[in-house]
């Protein structure tokens, strides 16, 4: 906090800044001596102006039309007061007089989204000239239009990143899901996992530009992206657009930066971070530059936007054997665009990426050292063309077309059985895959505006055809799970082929209104068709939301929505009774087997499996305090059924199984209020409450059979979610002050995650997850980034601080009554800074 302290006096070129320069000094020199050369650049004034310069452009429909009337205002990095303009009816705008600094231009006009445009670099007596290409407004939010001077559509939390605001977030390996936490009842998980609004990972999807990104085999995100690849990241919490489909939770698009009229090289997190061992430093602990190029291939017609980074982290367990203490992650992203203007209502989008990952001692904790640890190695690529054309001022046409690969490896690297102590997983990982899989995707829409009929309508109309495959191995070891004498208490095997695959495809449609009825209400109704393959069923899914501002000065509005979701099918679940079949051998006190060993069959439930559904509903209060206040009172409850689970029989008339059926379900109950407060130089400060209850199955299909295995599988509970938080605050925001520097604070405080508790034979001991809780989870973060313009160049330089006040956050807990540190708490991340250095030219 004394970093935070120092930087709110840090207003003005006054002694009190040079004190704030002091302080940070002293943090500096106890902590990471990379600071000390920011603490001259902090104090550098603006670039020396000189002659002045203009920014020009023009703004154009998606089909090339000039647009009038549209406001584009003009912010300076300076804080100067923001210039505004309007085009013309040839849709061209000027700003002239301009002074040395980096502008960001925002277009906007009703009926069509708003666009922000990336940062300009204007040196002295420059002249640049940029294109502006607006979408017609179409999206899940019904949007009333008011005569008030703030739109009151504008949700009152950011559920949207754009590029600007991931540039300063502090994001520890420069990756966008490190931000999504930000967002109220999104929370991380004990293995890192983002669960959204007590819904498990593997029930949201990824898209990147529309397109699925998500595992087709575990649900979770299987996309990397270099950062200044990124335009925005827009977060759909309750998806109840009918285009979204097989999700059960929610949707994160990544929309990507596309090129523009004028060359551009954005390189970004130049410095490494170094490693410190017993006060020396011995290498480098992370790394992960990045560098983006736009510009024109054929001026006005072909677009080249191409983004490259490289990550190296390490992450440190403290109470680890000195010298086994790291996981190691090192990956390359590359992502290249091309946008083509055929004609003036014809364009074309075309996107390859390539990403692959390399984790050494994946899953490292005191639990499970580097011995019992795999390596992890993944290889992933994407190539999609999306396809747009305006048929007129109120119609557009969309198709996109996708072919994706996703290679995933996972490797033990001990050797011979793996053993289950009292303390954790020792000696070796159990279990190894090796798979690849393929999938295509093919969508189609039509939207089209209808500006009269009984009220305005934004209509859509579309369908999709995925088909997804895999193939490969997935091999597991011998475990022995063994006492606190030493003692073997049971042996656990996995025989039979370890060959692997399987195939799917579904099919689906939807359509979609979004109906202004009147300038104060609003309905947004959808109706979607899926058929899934792997189960043979199909099923409908109505959605509705309504907005209403009940006073015409709309500072009031009431929102509400119902819908069903059905969920993907994972490809391996339609493979279950092919899986290798797992065998328990019980040991006496003497070595001696108890009994024959349990040879569990894997069964599929006779009636057939089905599409996991989830009902939502929800209703909220937005209302605005004044002009700086805003207030959002929420409540959401989603109820889970026909949920993949997996039950342990060890008597039925076939003798032990492992039954696959659709009967799991879950349920989420959740109230939040959040308070947003705008501050100058379009600066934002966001603070919420959330209090939640999050049960449902835990031997769901997933977590038991996901990449990541447990040693462990215990009888089927209905009860509290690893990741349960009943409450939890979250304050954080962007504030921007003179001398172009910008300050992100960040603090959390939660309530720990729920655990289970179990006997030295690793049998439960009482309910599942029902034997305590984590310490009170609290984290303080700070970025501070300064800009400077020297000679037309943007340098952007700073710091970020992890964990500010040292709080004991652990990750890990003995939980075996036989351990001698039972129930004592391990692995938190400590205190942590970092330097950052960018620059645009």
């Amino acid at each position: 906090m004394l970093g935070l302290g120092l930087l709110r006096r840090a207003r003005a070129d006054e002694p009190p800044y040079i004190e704030a320069r002091s302080g940070l000094l002293e943090l500096a020199r106890s902590h990471d001596f990379h600071l000390c050369f920011l603490l001259f650049l902090f104090a550098l004034p603006p670039a020396v102006r000189g002659e002045t310069g203009r920014i020009e452009g023009e703004v154009v429909s998606s089909a090339g039309d000039p647009l009038p009337a549209v406001t584009v205002t003009l912010y300076a990095s300076d804080n100067s007061p923001p210039r505004v303009a309007t085009t013309d009816s040839s849709g061209n705008f000027a700003f002239a007089g301009l002074l040395a600094a980096v502008y960001t231009p925002v277009a906007v006009r009703p009926g069509f989204e708003q666009f922000i445009h990336s940062p300009i670099s204007l040196g002295d007596g420059e002249s640049v000239r940029i294109r502006i290409n607006l979408r017609l407004a179409y999206s899940e939010e019904v949007l009333i239009e008011e005569p008030a001077p703030d739109p009151i559509h504008e949700p009152v939390v950011e559920q949207e990143f754009s590029s600007n605001i991931l540039e300063v977030l502090p994001l520890p390996s420069d990756r966008f899901q490190e931000a999504l936490p930000l967002l109220p009842g999104v929370v991380r998980d004990r293995r890192g996992r983002i669960n959204f609004n007590g819904a498990r990972s593997s029930q949201s999807m990824l898209l990147v530009n529309g397109s699925n990104a998500t595992d087709p085999l575990t649900g979770e995100f299987a996309f990397e992206l270099p950062l200044n690849a990124i335009d925005s990241v827009e977060v759909h919490t309750i998806p109840y657009s009918a285009e979204f489909g097989n999700v059960t939770a929610a949707v994160a698009n990544v929309v990507t930066r596309a090129g523009g009229d004028e060359w551009k090289v954005d390189l970004g997190s130049l410095l490494p971070s170094l490693r410190w061992r017993d006060g020396t430093i011995q290498g480098i602990n992370s790394a992960t530059p990045r560098v983006q190029v736009g510009g024109p291939l054929v001026e006005g017609r072909l677009w080249l936007s191409q983004g490259v980074d490289y990550r190296f982290v390490r992450s440190r367990v403290y109470e680890a054997v000195v010298g086994e203490d790291e996981e190691v992650v090192e990956n390359f992203d590359s992502f290249t665009q091309f946008d083509w203007k055929i004609n003036e209502s014809h364009s074309l989008t075309a996107t390859f990426s390539y990403f692959p990952v390399e984790i050494d001692n994946w899953g490292l904790s005191v639990l499970q050292p580097e011995a019992a640890t795999p390596e992890f190695n993944s290889t992933g690529w994407n190539f999609a063309v999306a396809e747009r054309t305006v048929t007129s001022s109120n119609t557009v046409w969309e198709t996109l077309f996708a072919v994706k690969r996703y290679d995933v490896s996972v490797t033990p690297t001990g050797q011979g059985s793996s053993l289950l102590t009292v303390d954790g997983l020792r000696t070796n990982y159990f279990n190894e895959i090796d798979r690849q899989s393929w999938w295509v995707e093919l969508k189609n829409s039509f939207t089209h505006f209808v500006p009269s009929g009984f009220g305005e309508h934004i209509l859509k109309v579309g369908g999709n055809f995925a088909y997804a495959t895999f193939e490969g191995i997935d091999d597991g070891g011998v475990i022995e799970t063994v006492g606190p004498d030493g003692g073997i208490r049971r042996r656990t095997e996995f025989r039979g082929s370890a060959s692997v695959g399987a195939s799917d495809w579904v099919l689906a449609g939807y359509l979609q209104d979004q109906w202004r009825l009147t300038a104060q209400l609003g309905l947004d109704v959808g109706l979607r068709y899926d058929y899934e393959r792997i189960t043979g069923t199909q099923h409908v899914s109505p959605r509705v939301t309504v907005a209403f501002s009940p006073w015409e000065h709309g500072r009031t509005i009431l929102k509400g929505g119902w819908g069903v979701f059905h969920d993907h099918v994972f490809l391996h679940a339609g493979d279950f009774e092919s899986l290798q079949t797992r065998v328990e051998t019980e040991f006496g006190p003497e070595g001696r087997p108890l009994g024959p060993s349990l040879v569990f069959k894997n069964r599929i439930d006779p009636e057939g499996l089905e599409v996991p559904r989830s009902k939502i509903w929800n209703v909220e209060l937005n209302q605005q305090l004044g002009d700086d206040w805003r207030v959002r009172v929420k409540y959401q409850e989603r109820r889970g059924s026909r949920e993949m689970v997996v039950d342990r029989l060890e008597e039925t008339r076939e003798g032990p199984m492992l039954f696959l059926s659709s009967r799991g379900s879950s349920r989420t109950q959740e109230f939040d209020v959040t308070v947003r407060k705008d501050l100058p130089s379009d600066g934002n400060l966001f603070f919420s409450y959330v209090k939640s209850r999050t049960s449902g199955d835990l031997n769901d299909f997933v977590t038991l059979y996901g990449d990541q295995r447990s040693p462990i599988l215990l009888d089927n509970e209905n009860s509290l979610q690893p990741f349960d938080v009943p409450h939890r605050f979250l304050l954080w925001g962007v504030i921007n002050l003179p001398r172009g520097i910008a300050v992100v604070p960040g603090a959390e405080w939660r309530t720990g995650f729920p655990y289970t508790v179990y006997t030295p034979d690793y049998q439960t001991v009482g309910e599942r997850n029902g034997g305590g809780r984590f310490p009170t989870f609290f984290s303080a973060d700070l970025a501070v980034t300064k800009e400077l313009t020297i000679k037309g160049r943007s340098f952007r330089v700073g710091f970020q601080v992890y964990n500010l006040t040292d709080h004991f956050n652990p990750r890990d807990v003995y939980s075996n009554l036989a351990s001698p540190t039972f129930d004592e708490f391990a692995d938190s991340a400590d205190f942590s800074i970092r330097v950052k250095l960018g620059v645009d030219f």
